[in-house]
């Protein structure tokens, strides 16, 4: 309970900083929580449909992890420029991966956001707050870019605009 108490408070923190801050254009390539330049970490979650996913069903293919939640709106806001930004880049081998953070959201109102956005990408709930913990989320939504090798070439806290998106994903994209 007491971890739970925490890491709520920590992105309701996050939030606030996070949505009022400037994403850093990527040439700069600070890092929020996960170091830029390191190899992403692993982690294996269920997704929505039941089906259990790794990070490493991706290897070989660059991967835009997005953590976000049904209740977040500037997650609301961005979500049609990721799901533009996929489409764009699918044919290239880009994977997006949408992680809920289940451990502070209801799975029917994550369905009701999948369902509303036509999600075309996979949706991971992190139940546990592990892999969220384990990426340095602090804020949400908060990106990962991470290349075709497993490294991270950018992280981004707070809403992107498509040209945001664009600039990162330059990072990652062969």
């Amino acid at each position: 309970m007491t971890r739970s108490i925490g890491l709520w408070a920590a992105i309701l923190v996050g939030l606030s900083a996070g949505c009022a801050a400037q994403t850093s254009p990527p040439s700069s390539l600070e890092t929020v929580g996960i170091a830029v330049g390191s190899a992403a970490p692993g982690f294996t979650l269920r997704r929505l449909d039941g089906i259990e996913t790794r990070l490493s069903d991706y290897a070989g293919r660059p991967v835009f992890i997005n953590f976000w939640a049904s209740w977040c709106g500037p997650c609301r806001t961005e979500r049609p420029e990721i799901i533009a930004a996929y489409q764009r880049h699918e044919e290239s081998g880009l994977a997006v991966l949408a992680i809920d953070n289940t451990e502070l959201d209801i799975v029917d109102d994550v369905r009701a956001f999948v369902d509303e956005f036509e999600l075309p990408f996979p949706v991971l709930l992190d139940e546990s707050g592990d892999v969220i913990q384990e990426y340095g989320v602090l804020g949400l939504p908060t990106s990962v870019f991470i290349d075709a090798e497993g490294v991270v070439r950018g992280v981004s806290a707070g809403p992107m605009t498509g040209e945001q998106m664009a600039d990162f994903l330059n990072h990652i994209l062969p």
